[in-house]
């Protein structure tokens, strides 16, 4: 009947507890102990601390000066690019069909950008 012999025996209120039973053993021993000798000190952060649309923290690093627009989506030389590659995107015209100011403007945030800042700010205005 597709039930093994050596189970037939067993009821199932039984089969049943000692499966979770078992499972509740395993991960009581399989998940370490997190929590630390004094619960008041915060842990010191090991790695790199990421956050959406910013720079990430890296630890032993000095945060930038707020005058340092290296990197930024303000960074002049990537504005530059954005502007040269804008031009350039807009004149080249394949069989009549020319791009939107916004298509080119998109491309070339993909083509120009370097750091995580200026891969992911909102170059076009949604609407």
């Amino acid at each position: 009947s597709g039930v093994d012999s050596r189970w037939a025996c067993v009821s199932p209120q039984l089969r049943r507890t000692f499966l979770t039973a078992s499972c509740v053993g395993l991960l009581a021993t399989a998940l370490p102990l997190t929590a630390s000798a004094d619960a008041t000190t915060p842990a010191a952060p090991t790695s790199t601390v990421y956050i959406t649309g910013k720079a990430p923290r890296i630890p032993g690093k000095k945060p930038q000066a707020k005058d340092d627009l290296k990197g930024t989506r303000k960074d002049p030389s990537f504005l530059r690019s954005i502007a040269e590659c804008k031009t350039q995107c807009l004149s080249t015209d394949t069989y009549g069909t020319g791009k939107t100011k916004e298509d080119c403007l998109s491309e070339c945030q993909d083509v120009c950008c370097t750091t995580y800042e200026q891969c992911t700010f909102a170059i076009v205005p949604r609407l």
